[in-house]
């Protein structure tokens, strides 16, 4: 059966001859990421620690608050990226060394629903050089892994709000509490469903014999 990310990624495989790619986000129950480059879980953070520059095996993730333990709903348990009093900005991420992101999905949960799989209304915008080149809005269920692939972009800024209404307002100084986990970056490997379609595509095109 196809999830969402494989009904996205066949639309991406759809297009793929197109001059320019474009950035594109998706959902799914796992991370999408093989090619690894960048990886960070989170697990030795400590309650009450600063989340200001925080660094994990290359990667910048960064929320001016301290840091506090708890088990958000649809993660594993372990320690997590998470604001306590709730972050008022978005979250940011980036690569120490400053380099553009290929592709990169991570986690996410949120403390607007402490105890049940809800979802998670999230805004993220996405710059290279300081410069906003793509923004969205992505309702997520607690515990699926969110994903931005097509390359071109060296920060993300996440949030995550009570409602489409709040997220919707574009306020960044909204207290939003979102909760991240288990970060990848690397390069998206397509669902096996999407490898069928060059092959589709070849037969479409064999000649008739005589």
């Amino acid at each position: 059966m196809l999830n969402k990310y494989s009904i996205g990624m066949l639309a991406l495989a759809a297009t793929a001859g197109s001059a320019l790619a474009s950035i594109s986000t998706y959902t799914s129950n796992t991370s999408m990421i093989g090619g690894l480059t960048n990886y960070a879980d989170f697990n030795n953070l400590n309650n009450f620690q600063s989340l200001l520059n925080y660094q994990e095996d290359g990667l910048q993730i960064s929320a001016d608050r301290d840091y506090f333990s708890w088990n958000p709903p649809g993660l594993d348990g372990s320690e997590m990226f998470y604001a306590g009093t709730g972050a008022l900005e978005l979250i940011n991420i980036t690569l120490v060394n400053g380099d553009n992101f290929n592709d990169i999905d991570m986690q996410i949960s949120s403390g607007w629903s402490p105890s049940a799989i809800d979802t998670v209304y999230l805004w993220a915008q996405l710059y290279n050089n300081g410069t906003l080149i793509n923004e969205f809005n992505i309702n997520a269920q607690s515990g699926e892994y969110v994903g931005f692939t097509g390359g071109g972009f060296d920060q993300i800024l996440i949030g995550s709000y009570a409602s489409e209404q709040i997220r919707d307002s574009r306020n960044p100084n909204a207290r939003n509490a979102l909760a991240l986990d288990n970060i990848s970056a690397g390069t998206v490997v397509p669902a096996p469903a999407t490898l069928l379609l060059p092959a589709l595509a070849m037969i479409g095109i064999r000649p008739r014999r005589a």
